[in-house]
C-alpha cells in the first residue's frame, strides 16, 4: 500500500511494481467500487452483500474448514504413512492455528479471503525460530507486490492494530486462488463485475418498487391547465397519500378533472425475476459452484440420485482444486525442504465428504473385507475405527481376510514346518444354517395378542440363513464378515416388518418378516462360497405357524419390537 501512495502522489524513487486492486482500494474507502455497464459499482463489500456471491464463497469456505488438516510422515521403506504428532505443524494445523481462532474457524477464514478476492495472506508468529501462530490479514489491508529486481513477491501489510509493515515470502502463509499472474491470484469480484453488478441493478430495482408499494408508476391528467405550482402541489400530495408499502391498496379520490393513467411495464420489467435467477447462474459459474449448491435447482427438482451426483460432483470438481491449493501451499511454505525430502508432507482426508448413505458405506465395507472369490484390503478393526467405533481385541480383528482358496505364488497348501497348517477342508455336504430367536418369549406373547392360536414353540423359533440340498466344504465358509458379529445379533425395533403367509420347506406357514442387511450379507458370502439357495430370492423371516387357517391376517399388526439371534447352527439337511 505504501508503494500505492507514493506512485500515486508521483515518488520517481519508487522501485516496486505495485499491482492493487481498485476494488480493494474502493473497500478501504467506504464501498464505492468499480464502475460497471449496468450502473452499479461492485467492491468486494458489495459483492458479499449479493447472497448468491456471499454463498457460494461459503459453500467452499465451509468444505475446506470442515475437513482435518494433517501433518503425515512416510513410514520407512515409504510402504504407507502415519500422523507425525510430535511434527510441530501438526497440532496447531489440526486444533488451534492461533491463540484466537481454531483451526475449522482459521481455514474457514482463509478459504473464504481466498476465494472472494482471489489471496489469502497470514502472518507467521515465529518465537525462537519456531512457528507458534497464523494470523490472518483482512484482504483489504494486504498488497502484494514484486521486487523488480530480486524477482521476490512482497507483502505490505496492515495489522488491526493499525501497525504497517513490509513482509516477504518466508514471513506470510499465502493461499491463492486461480491465477494469471505468477504472485498473486485473480480477484472473482473484478473478473465477474459485471455479473455481479446486474444482481446489484436488479435487486435494487425491486427494491425501489417494493418500498413505493409494488406499483407500477403512472400519469394524472386533466383537461384543465394546471400550472407549474399547482403541479408540484398535486404530486407532493399524491405520493404523501398513495406511495409506499403503508398506503397499498388505500382508494385514490381524484377531484374533478383529474384522471389517473397507468404505465404498463413492458416485457423487460416482466423479466426482471428471470434475470435474477439467471445472475445466480453467473455467479455460480464465476466461483465453479453447481447451482443447486446455492439453493438454486434451475427449472428442475432434483432427484435424490441426481442430488447424490451433484454432491459428488461439487466435492470432485469445486472442493478438491482448493483443498489441492491448500495442501500444496502448506507443504510448500510451512514445510522445510528437509522436512519434505524426510517424508513429511500435509495431507486433507476428503472421505467424510464422500461416505454417502449407510447402504452405500456397507456395500464398501462389504467388498473391503474381502469376499471367497476374492482377497479384502482392509482390516475389521480399521473399518470399526472408520465407523466411529473403537476397535475390538479379538487379534483376528487385526488381520485381513483372505479367501481360504487363495494362497500366495509359490506357496504350498501345507507348511511341513507347521503342521498346525493343515488346508482348511471338509467333506462337501448339504447345509442348512439358522440362528435361533433368544427372546423368542416375546415374539409368543405378541402373537397370542394378534389372535394366533397356534404357535411354534420358544425354541422353534429362528432365522434361516441358508438352505442347500446343494453340497459345500464348510471350511470354506468361514465366519462372518460383520464385525460386530460376536455371537449374538440385535436387530433394532422397527423398520419394514409385515406378516405374510409363504411356502417353506415344511409347507405352508405364517412368518413375519423383517429387513437385516447382516443376514442379507452373510447369505451372500454363503452363496459365494459355492451354496445354493433352494428357495427364489432371500427373505429375512421367522416362522410363527404352519397353520395358515389359525389367524386373520388382515387383522395382524406386525410385530415391532427388537430381535435377538443367538450364535449360527450348522446342520446337514435330514430330508
Amino acid at each position: 500500500m505504501a508503494g500505492f501512495f507514493r506512485r500515486l502522489f508521483g515518488d520517481t524513487q519508487e522501485t516496486k511494481s505495485v499491482d492493487f486492486s481498485e476494488e480493494m482500494w474502493a473497500a478501504i474507502n467506504g464501498g464505492w467500487g468499480v464502475p460497471t455497464k449496468s450502473g452499479a459499482d461492485v467492491s468486494i463489500n458489495s459483492a458479499l452483500s449479493q447472497s448468491p456471491f456471499y454463498r457460494g464463497v461459503l459453500v467452499i469456505a465451509d468444505g475446506v474448514a470442515q475437513l482435518p488438516v494433517e501433518i503425515y510422515r512416510s513410514l520407512p521403506g515409504g510402504r504407507g504413512a502415519e500422523p507425525a504428532i510430535d511434527h510441530p505443524l501438526y497440532d496447531m494445523l489440526l486444533y488451534r492455528p492461533s491463540g484466537v481462532q481454531d483451526a475449522p474457524t482459521f481455514f474457514g477464514t482463509i478459504v473464504m479471503h481466498a476465494v472472494a478476492t482471489g489471496n489469502s495472506v497470514s502472518y507467521r508468529v515465529m518465537v525462537n525460530g519456531q512457528m507458534r501462530e497464523l494470523l490472518p490479514f483482512r484482504p483489504e489491508h494486504v498488497t502484494i507486490d514484486t521486487n523488480p529486481y530480486l524477482g521476490e513477491t512482497v507483502y505490505d501489510c496492515t495489522f488491526e492494530t493499525g501497525q504497517f509493515a513490509t513482509l516477504g515470502a518466508t514471513e506470510v502463509f499465502h493461499l491463492r486462488g486461480p491465477s494469471w499472474r505468477v504472485h498473486k491470484g485473480l480477484d472473482p469480484s473484478l473478473i465477474g463485475r459485471e455479473a455481479i453488478g446486474l444482481a446489484q441493478a436488479t435487486e435494487e430495482t425491486h427494491s425501489r418498487l417494493h418500498k413505493n408499494g409494488a406499483r407500477p408508476s403512472g400519469v394524472l391528467s386533466s383537461e384543465k391547465s394546471l400550472d407549474k405550482t399547482q403541479i408540484e402541489l398535486l404530486r407532493e400530495q399524491w405520493e404523501k397519500t398513495y406511495t409506499g408499502t403503508e398506503n397499498s391498496s388505500k382508494t385514490a379520490v381524484l377531484p374533478a378533472g383529474l384522471k389517473w393513467e397507468q404505465i404498463r411495464m413492458s416485457g423487460v420489467d416482466a423479466e426482471h425475476l428471470a434475470t435474477r435467477k439467471h445472475q445466480i447462474e453467473e455467479i455460480a459459474r464465476f466461483l465453479g459452484v453447481f447451482p443447486i449448491m446455492l439453493g438454486h435447482a434451475g427449472d428442475q427438482s432434483p432427484t435424490f440420485a441426481s442430488a447424490d451426483a451433484f454432491l459428488e460432483a461439487h466435492v470432485r470438481y469445486t472442493l478438491q482444486p482448493w483443498i489441492r491449493r491448500l495442501t500444496g501451499a502448506v507443504n510448500a511454505q510451512l514445510l522445510t525442504e528437509d522436512e519434505r525430502r524426510a517424508g513429511y508432507r500435509c495431507r486433507i482426508d476428503t472421505s467424510e465428504l464422500l461416505r454417502g448413505s449407510l447402504k452405500d458405506r456397507t456395500e464398501y465395507y462389504k467388498a473391503a473385507l474381502g469376499t471367497n472369490s476374492s482377497p479384502g484390503w482392509l482390516k475389521p478393526n480399521e473399518i470399526r475405527e472408520d465407523d466411529g467405533w473403537n476397535p475390538d481385541d479379538d487379534p483376528d480383528m487385526d488381520q485381513v481376510w483372505q479367501p481360504a482358496t487363495m494362497a500366495p505364488v509359490n506357496a504350498t497348501s501345507q507348511d511341513p514346518a507347521n503342521p498346525a497348517s493343515e488346508a482348511k477342508s471338509s467333506t462337501p455336504r448339504t447345509l442348512y444354517v439358522s440362528r435361533p430367536l433368544k427372546n423368542g418369549a416375546e415374539l409368543l406373547r405378541w402373537a397370542k395378542a394378534q389372535g394366533f392360536s397356534e404357535t411354534l414353540g420358544a425354541g422353534d423359533l429362528h432365522v434361516t440363513l441358508i438352505h442347500s440340498r446343494s453340497e459345500i466344504d464348510w471350511m470354506s465358509i468361514g465366519r462372518s464378515w460383520n464385525p460386530n458379529d460376536i455371537g449374538e445379533l440385535v436387530i433394532p425395533p422397527g423398520g419394514p416388518r409385515v406378516v405374510e403367509a409363504m411356502n417353506t420347506a415344511k409347507g405352508a406357514a405364517i412368518a413375519l418378516k423383517f429387513s437385516s442387511a447382516e443376514l442379507e450379507w452373510r447369505h451372500e458370502q454363503i452363496v459365494e462360497a459355492g451354496a445354493v439357495h433352494d428357495w427364489p430370492g432371500y427373505q429375512p423371516h421367522i416362522t410363527i405357524t404352519y397353520d395358515a387357517r389359525s389367524v386373520d391376517l388382515s387383522a395382524v399388526e406386525p410385530y415391532q419390537g427388537k430381535l435377538v439371534f443367538g450364535p449360527e447352527r450348522f446342520e446337514e439337511i435330514s430330508a
